[in-house]
C-alpha cells in the first residue's frame, strides 16, 4: 500500500541505519497533530512558557520533527507549510509591493493558480531527477531532463495565464495579464516565475540531502569504532585470563601455600576482565584496584626476587577512564622486565592525576642481550596502541622508550569526570 511515502521522497538507509537517525536527530515518538495540539493549549494556560523548560524541549522536538521526520503526517504538514507560504509570498509581492494585477484576496487566488505549476516543476526535479540521476552520478541526464523540463514549464505558464488568469479577470472586470497577449512575453516570465521557486526547493533538498548523509556516515563511523573496539576487547581478555592462570598453574606445580590467595585474587580480575571491562568508561580507583591487585598476583609468584616501587598520588574521585588501558602495561613490564635471567629484577610504577590530567610512567629493569625484544609488538600493546587511538584521538600521549638496561613506558590521559558525558 502506498503511504503517500514515495511521492514526497523518502530518504532511504541502509537497514537499520534509519532507525538509529531517528533516535539520534528526531527524539519524538509523537505525532504531528499531537504536539501541535499541546503548543495550543499550553498557551490557553496563560503561563509563562518561554522559562518552563519541559515546554521548550517539546517545542523544540516539534520543530525538529516537522522539519527532519519522514513520518507521514510530518512530511505533509511541511509541504502544505511551504507551498502556502508561496502562496502567500507571490500574492503580496505581486498585488501589494510591485502593484502588478489585482488587490487583495485576488492577488492571492491568482498566486494560488500558479502553484501546480511550481509545484510540477520542483517535485519533477527532487523526486524524479535528483534520485535518478544527480544522487547516481548520471550528470549528462541530469541535465538533459532539467533543459527539457525548464521551457516545458514556462509554456504552460504561458497557458495558465490563457486559460486561467485571463478568464478568472475578466469576470471580476480587471485587465487581463499583459502576459497572455506576447507569448514571448508569457514563455519568459514563466521562466523566471517557476524557476525561482524550484531552484529554492532544489537548494533546500540538497541541503536536507547532504544534513542526512552527514548524519548517516556520523552514526556509521560511531558504529564501526563500537565494533572495533568490541573486537579489541575480545582479544584482549583471554590474553589476560591464559596469562593468570600461567601464573596460577606455576604456584600449584611449586605446592605454594599461597596458592589460595592467588585463586582469591584471580576471581577479582575475572570478574572485572569479563564482566567490568565491556563498559565504555569506569572509575579511575577501580581500574587502580585491578591493577594493583593484579601486581599482587605477579609480586607473589617473583617472591623477594622483585624489587617493587609504586607510587599512586593526586585526586583519583570521580575520574572516569577506559578499562583495560593500565594493564597492558604493566603486564608487559613483568612479561618481558622481570625474566627469569634477570638475578635482580626491579620496576618502579608512577601514577599521578592533576586535574582531569593522568600522568603513567612506568620504568623496570632489562637485559643488553633484549633490545630487539618483542616489548612493544606483543599483543597487549599492539591492542593498546589501537585502543587509544580510537578512545583517546588528540587526547593522549604513549612514549615507548629502550634505554638498553632499562625500559620506559610513559603515557598521558585527558580523564572525563564522572557526570561529565
Amino acid at each position: 500500500m502506498n503511504n503517500g511515502n514515495e511521492f514526497l521522497g523518502e530518504i532511504n538507509f541502509r537497514p537499520g541505519v534509519e532507525i538509529d537517525l531517528q533516535r539520534e536527530f528526531l527524539r519524538s515518538r509523537n505525532s504531528f497533530v499531537h504536539d501541535f495540539a499541546v503548543f495550543v493549549d499550553r498557551q490557553d494556560d496563560g503561563q509563562n512558557f518561554i522559562y518552563d523548560l519541559e515546554y521548550f524541549n517539546r517545542m523544540e522536538q516539534f520543530f525538529s520533527n516537522l522539519a527532519l521526520s519522514n513520518k507521514f503526517s510530518y512530511r505533509i504538514g511541511r509541504h502544505f507549510l511551504f507551498w502556502t507560504m508561496c502562496a502567500v509570498f507571490f500574492g503580496t509581492i505581486y498585488g501589494s509591493v510591485w502593484n502588478y494585477g489585482p488587490k487583495g484576496t485576488n492577488a492571492y487566488v491568482e498566486a494560488v493558480m500558479y502553484l501546480p505549476l511550481h509545484m510540477f516543476l520542483s517535485y519533477m526535479i527532487i523526486y524524479f531527477l535528483f534520485p535518478r540521476y544527480l544522487f547516481t552520478g548520471k550528470y549528462l541526464s541530469l541535465a538533459t531532463g532539467i533543459v527539457i523540463l525548464i521551457p516545458l514549464t514556462a509554456m504552460f505558464s504561458f497557458l495558465i495565464s490563457l486559460w486561467w488568469i485571463t478568464p478568472y479577470r475578466e469576470t471580476l472586470g480587471i485587465e487581463p495579464p499583459s502576459t497572455s497577449k506576447n507569448i514571448f512575453h508569457g514563455f519568459m516570465a514563466g521562466l523566471r516565475g517557476s524557476n525561482t521557486v524550484a531552484g529554492f526547493v532544489a537548494a533546500i533538498k540538497l541541503l536536507k540531502h547532504w544534513y542526512f548523509k552527514k548524519e548517516e556516515n556520523t552514526l556509521l563511523e560511531k558504529q564501526k569504532l563500537k565494533a572495533e573496539l568490541e573486537v579489541l576487547k575480545a582479544q584482549l581478555q583471554p590474553h589476560f585470563l591464559f596469562n593468570t592462570l600461567n601464573n596460577l598453574y606455576s604456584l600449584i606445580l611449586q605446592q605454594s601455600k599461597q596458592a589460595p590467595e592467588v585463586v582469591l585474587k584471580l576471581s577479582e580480575l575475572l570478574r572485572y576482565i569479563l564482566a567490568e571491562s565491556a563498559k565504555n568508561k569506569i572509575l579511575l580507583t577501580r581500574e587502580l584496584s585491578i591493577l594493583k591487585n593484579y601486581i599482587s598476583l605477579e609480586q607473589i609468584r617473583f617472591g623477594n626476587r622483585l624489587d617493587m616501587t609504586i607510587n599512586i598520588q593526586g585526586d583519583l574521585d570521580n575520574k572516569l577512564i577506559a578499562p583495560l588501558l593500565c594493564l597492558p602495561l604493566v603486564e608487559n613490564a613483568f612479561k618481558h622486565g622481570a625474566k627469569e635471567m634477570l638475578e635482580q629484577p626491579w620496576m618502579s610504577l608512577d601514577i599521578i592525576v592533576n586535574e582531569n590530567n593522568l600522568k603513567f610512567k612506568l620504568i623496570n629493569s632489562n637485559t643488553t642481550q633484549s633490545e630487539t625484544n618483542s616489548f612493544s609488538s606483543g599483543i597487549g600493546l599492539q591492542n593498546l596502541e589501537k585502543r587509544l587511538s580510537l578512545l583517546y584521538s588528540g587526547k593522549h600521549e604513549l612514549r615507548i622508550v629502550n634505554e638498553g638496561e632499562s625500559f620506559l613506558v610513559s603515557l598521558q590521559l585527558e580523564l572525563e569526570t564522572n557526570g561529565q558525558r
